[in-house]
């Protein structure tokens, strides 16, 4: 896919109408002329990547500036048809006709400082790898579904928490309840007629027991339709509609898709309202419950008094027992529903085991693709620049997820969440805390066993969604032959790092390439041998626009098309637009470039006089 075209209407470049070649085309012109605008106003047409947050954030206010209210509009062509892409200055994104791939800029401050950032040597590298955007939108959808399956793993945590408190009171509470069973016998001796009041009573104990197991049923059950009611209730009111079209009906580009929106939304309001009424049935039926129980209640209550006049002391003891009883089977109810919470949080954990596998195996294949981009660039610029990738090194997002969830816990975490990163990867950290493995933590991060409790504790209660999703990413190592030996590139001058950067950018074939001055921090040998070289053995394979001060450049790359840009100080336009050996394109580059034909035929002699 080529840019055919660039126009421009409003601010300095008004005006502005430029055709481009398929091949190699190089802007040339003075200082202040518009040749870094039209770079950033085709990165801004089509939202290309800008490869640091500063150049990003740098490049979008120059194009913004540069317009000052007006629009930029850009033709490409990839063979069938042409795209139409537009954007204003005050467009949030393009408007396309259709989808497009953008081409890879680099400004002048990038070329020097992309190897110096671990995210613009990543950045570096995926430019070559297709499918990107795809595979970062899948990645996005997994994270997204892991973080919703720990908001439920976390809910059903403090369930089975809660449940588990009060399973634990039953040994108590049946020891209590022997103990008065005991008391009661002795008590009633061996009266046929306390034995059977005594035992309609305990017909009537168990009745209120069952009773109130219903009831603590029906009322959970009603408690979760509310749940769901006020949520659905509370996505209603947050709707306000799809926006309204103010044109013709018959032009509406979603007119067939608002009936099946209001449709959506009925049905969640009906879905509302069966919640609703599913809520008003366990009312009644709490109350139902609740009428009976006090019936039953009553007529032990009778039974109790008629206990206490037979025996004294009956009366109270069958009390305690009624009620004891009644805790037991509410509790016993609980533990069946404990059992339950504890099948669905495994089912829980296993869905999210599954999701991070997934996640793994994006992040694993990325990995790979960069392995064989780096493998594909060092065959090519051997033995001068080499590339290595090293996987999931990049440990800052991990460590500082590790200290968000451990402030507030009490213990001291800046190098605790350093060690935890280092030696033990998410995935392992997670089964450590659902396993409450303290001692193997301890035994990772060679810590105290109570500090690893301690810890496990809290990263429980927090959660551990945004410690299992964080980005760990893979690291990019450039070096280049210095003498006898590599050097990192963080260890080179600007010259050498331009070196590295731009050896590796000119690698790519697929995509159209845009560089402004290139040329700047090398000199005219390495333009020569290095660039030079690139350029020409790419001819047929891909568009390049450069911007340059360098005559060798279009010259010696045999340009296809040279443009120069000038200005009159109020507007930038389009002197010369013409093919390199066109009067017009060699009088430009000799005047701007090379200081005009006087200039270069003294400089000529000069070195004709003093060759060896």
């Amino acid at each position: 896919m080529d840019i055919e075209r660039l126009q421009i209407e409003g601010g300095f470049l008004d005006g502005l109408d430029l055709k481009f070649s398929s091949g190699l085309n190089v802007i040339i012109g003075a200082r202040g002329t518009g040749k870094t605008s039209v770079i950033e106003l085709i990165r801004y047409a089509l939202a290309a990547r800008s490869h640091t947050t500063e150049a990003k954030n740098r490049s979008f206010d120059h194009a913004r500036a540069i317009l000052d209210g007006g629009e930029v509009t850009v033709l490409l062509n990839d063979l069938v048809d042409d795209i139409t892409v537009s954007r204003t200055a005050d467009d949030d994104k393009p408007r396309s006709t259709a989808s497009f791939v953008a081409p890879i800029v680099l400004s002048q401050t990038e070329v020097e400082t992309l190897g110096l950032s671990d995210a613009g040597r990543l950045s570096l590298i995926d430019g070559f790898i297709n499918g990107r955007s795809i595979m970062s939108a899948t990645e996005a959808t997994v994270i997204s579904s892991l973080k919703s399956i720990y908001k439920e793993i976390l809910s059903m945590e403090a369930e089975i928490g809660s449940l588990s408190e009060e399973v634990t009171k039953v040994p108590n509470l049946i020891a209590q309840l022997h103990d008065f069973e005991r008391q009661l016998r002795d008590l009633q001796g061996n009266s046929d007629e306390v034995a059977k009041k005594q035992s309609e009573s305990s017909l009537l104990t168990e009745e209120l027991a069952a009773a109130s197991a219903r009831e603590d049923i029906v009322a959970r059950f009603g408690k979760h339709a509310l749940e769901w009611r006020t949520t659905l209730d509370n996505l209603l009111l947050e709707d306000f509609g799809p926006d309204a079209w103010t044109g013709a009906e018959e032009n509406d580009p979603v007119a067939d898709l608002r009936g099946t929106y209001d449709l959506a939304i009925s049905k969640i309001a009906e879905a509302s309202e069966i919640f609703q009424k599913i809520e008003n049935v366990s009312t009644l039926r709490q109350e139902e419950i609740a009428s009976k129980n006090f019936e039953v209640e009553r007529k032990a209550r009778i039974l109790r008094l008629e206990l206490d006049k037979v025996s004294e002391g009956t009366g109270a003891l069958s009390r305690h027992i009624s009620l004891i009883r009644g805790q037991i089977a509410q509790i016993n109810t609980r533990q069946s529903l404990l059992d339950e919470r504890h099948r669905r949080l495994d089912s829980l954990r296993k869905r999210r085991d599954e999701a991070v596998a997934e996640l793994e195996d994006i992040r694993l294949n990325r990995y790979t693709l960069r392995c064989g981009v780096t493998e594909k660039i060092n065959n090519a610029l051997a033995p001068y620049i080499k590339l290595e990738v090293e996987q999931s090194s990049q440990l800052g997002e991990y460590s500082k997820a590790l200290t968000d969830a451990l402030k507030g816990s009490g213990i001291k975490y800046n190098d605790l969440a350093l060690k935890i990163s280092e030696n033990v990867s998410p995935r392992e950290l997670v089964a450590v805390v659902d396993n409450a493995g303290f001692e193997e933590l301890a035994d990772l991060v060679d810590i105290p066993k109570e500090r690893a409790a301690r810890v496990i504790a809290q990263l429980r209660e927090f959660g551990l969604a945004d410690i299992l999703t964080c980005d760990v990413q893979d690291d990019v190592s450039m070096y280049l032959l210095d003498g006898v030996d590599y050097k990192e590139v963080a260890a080179l001058s600007a010259g050498q790092r331009c070196t590295v950067i731009l050896s590796i950018v000119l690698q790519h074939s697929e995509r159209v390439l845009i560089i402004d001055q290139p040329e700047d921090h090398l000199d005219n040998a390495f333009v020569a041998n290095t660039i030079i070289k690139t350029l020409t053995s790419r001819k047929g394979h891909g568009q390049i626009i450069l911007s340059t001060h360098n005559a060798n450049i279009p010259v010696l790359g045999e340009a296809d098309l040279v443009i120069e840009l000038t200005s009159d100080g109020r507007n930038g336009f389009v002197q010369v637009n013409r093919p390199l050996n066109h009067p017009d394109a060699v009088n430009a580059i000799t005047n701007v470039m090379e200081g005009g034909s006087n200039a270069f035929a003294t400089r000529a002699k000069f070195y004709e006089d003093n060759s060896l």
